[in-house]
């Protein structure tokens, strides 16, 4: 099997110009020479022209040999350059794997898509890749001397050619066309169509610019057809069995096994036409010590949270849309011990629910969703007050947003709620969360300060590249006096909050243990962190499991002590660094 930049190398350099298949290029253009896969990138897409192959429902637009780049890499089944524009936008500018294919594949690949279909129309329809590339296989069959011949008589290229040709047709019969390939890109975190689709660009959301992390938006080179568009409308409609239609002009949905979240808006809500956002979740769960690696917290407020999270406070998380709450919120449910029994209460599935079963942790999820009666709120509230009868646990609230709001506070009052609560809502300051509770919300403010601990990340520009970072701007407790908030991380203060106070009598602790205790998860974290930047395997949620392990069984120990025995026991690299305070 090749890797995707070999096919994509195969194809240029086996079937010639990289023009051929798409049906606006002028007959009198000059053959492309055979050179390098850049070179040809640069060509296929270099002269402004709307390139596409004629099975295929999306354009290419702009030019890349423009691009002052960024970066460049591979995605399974393409090949990207993030540049600046002459205009200074930045774009994403992708080029798929069949984008690159000539007449000779292009004519086998519509060949077998025309097939499918037809066999689809006779004898219905199936979905499985499994069964699909089996059914390509046997068209193909039937050109397996063409696809040698455009190999130059290569047994094991054609071989990749032909298991390319099975993807491609999945993705343009039964699968998302160029939607597929955008998903596939690890990086991307939000794709939108605004209307009317074939009018404007795809714009997208991409994290890691430059490493770290970073996230800009920026605009595509892609323009879909209706069609594109109409195509993506129904699989979700069949996805989900929901209505979509002027009269229910709004399809809400989980797509691709919960791996991303799909909003569609149609006329009349949206006058110009069909309009459509997707947003992706992380494919690998949120740790604590990944944030510290690409930067969105230090090492002492991550021994901090950690530290909050087993001691059962409640906390709320809060920033605008797109901070990283979520995230942040499935790094610390990671940082509960495995005896801990967690409801999570969400409308869209981003919590790692299902990765925390697997490594032995007691989650039950609820999810409440447009298939329940009722409006989003009332269905939030319901599965609020059923989690609060199921005994003693640890609540996660996805969103905290309006009427489930006066439950969560009154349960909270009346020491009817969980053993822990955590939960994201809209704001960017402990103290625009407390007037938005109190004033919009309508909860008493002496009620809400039953909310312990507030986090807030913030998003932060780069002047000079326009990139944004993700970051914990403030770390507040709520204080005696209400509406009055305390900044926790590393300050002397934070011993004299109320949350601190209950810590320190249902432990024992004294404020010397309690700083001892914080640095030590710290060092353990900072210590796997590190390790992380040449072993992912470290930034792994088992490994946060295994730090807490190994703190329990020490503690009572100096933070210097169990740093360095942590490290001598796993054979971890050197940490010469004390935890940032």
């Amino acid at each position: 099997m090749f890797s995707a930049r070999k096919k994509r190398q195969n194809f240029v350099q086996q079937n010639g110009p990289v023009f051929v298949g798409t049906d606006n290029i002028p007959p009198s253009s000059p053959p492309v020479p055979q050179s390098s896969f850049r070179e040809d990138l640069k060509t296929v897409i270099g002269t402004g022209l709307r390139t596409k192959p004629r099975y295929a429902e999306c354009w290419l637009v702009g030019n890349v040999g423009q691009l002052d780049i960024i970066e460049e890499y591979d995605t399974p089944n393409g090949h990207v350059v993030i540049g600046t524009a002459s205009d200074g936008e930045t774009e994403y500018n992708l080029l798929p794997t069949e984008y690159t294919c000539s007449d000779t594949v292009n004519s086998v690949i519509e060949n077998a898509i025309e097939e499918i279909r037809r066999g689809f129309r006779k004898s219905g329809a199936y979905t499985d890749r499994f069964r699909m590339n089996l059914a390509v296989r046997d068209v193909l069959s039937a050109d397996s001397d063409t696809l040698l011949m455009a190999c130059g008589g290569n047994a094991q290229a054609a071989e990749g050619l032909a298991s390319n040709i099975c993807d491609i047709v999945y993705r343009y019969t039964v699968g998302l066309g160029v939607f597929d390939v955008l998903l596939d890109d690890p990086r991307l975190e939000d794709i939108y169509v605004d209307a009317p689709c074939d009018k404007n660009r795809i714009h997208v959301t991409l994290s890691g610019i430059r490493g770290g992390n970073s996230h800009l938006r920026c605009r595509t080179n892609l323009v879909v057809e209706r069609r594109e568009i109409m195509n993506l409308i129904c699989a979700l409609k069949r996805m989900s069995g929901l209505p979509y239609c002027e009269s229910n002009p709004v399809l809400e949905t989980d797509m691709r096994d919960g791996n991303a979240r799909a909003t569609v808006i149609g006329y009349p809500l949206s006058p110009s036409g069909d309009a459509v956002s997707i947003r992706k979740h992380s494919s690998d769960p949120w740790t604590i010590t990944r944030l510290i690696a690409n930067g969105t917290i230090d090492a002492y407020t991550a021994g901090l949270l950690s530290f909050l999270v087993q001691n059962r406070a409640t906390l709320l998380i809060c920033g605008a849309r797109g901070a990283g709450k979520s995230s942040l919120l499935s790094a610390m449910m990671l940082e509960f011990d495995k005896s801990t029994r967690i409801l999570t209460i969400e409308d869209t599935r981003e919590l790692p629910t299902q990765q925390m079963r697997s490594l032995g942790y007691k989650v039950q999820s609820m999810v409440v969703d447009d298939h329940m009666e009722g409006d989003s709120l009332s269905r939030a509230n319901e599965a609020l007050r059923v989690s609060l009868r199921m005994g003693e646990s640890a609540i996660i609230l996805g969103e905290v947003r309006g009427e489930e709001a006066k439950t969560l506070y009154e349960s909270m009052r009346t020491g009817r709620a969980g053993s822990s609560i955590m939960g994201t809502i809209h704001g960017d300051s402990a103290k625009s969360v407390f007037e938005r509770v109190v004033h919009d919300l309508g909860i008493q403010p002496e009620a809400f300060m039953a909310t312990e601990v507030l986090v807030t990340v913030g998003t932060f520009a780069d002047r000079a590249t326009g990139a944004q970072s993700r970051r914990i701007s403030e770390i507040a407790a709520t204080s005696d006096r209400v509406g009055k908030f305390t900044e926790m991380s590393g300050t002397k203060a934070m011993f004299q909050t109320p949350v601190m106070r209950r810590i320190s009598s249902n432990t024992g602790m004294s404020q010397k243990e309690i700083e001892n205790d914080i640095e030590a998860r710290a060092q353990l974290r900072r210590i796997l962190a590190e390790s992380g930047k040449n072993d992912p395997q470290y930034l792994e949620p088992e490994w946060i499991g295994i730090a807490n392990a190994y703190l329990d069984r020490n503690a009572g120990k100096e933070a210097d002590v169990i740093a360095s025995g942590f490290r001598d026991k796993y054979g971890l690299r050197q940490d010469t660094e004390p935890a940032d305070s």
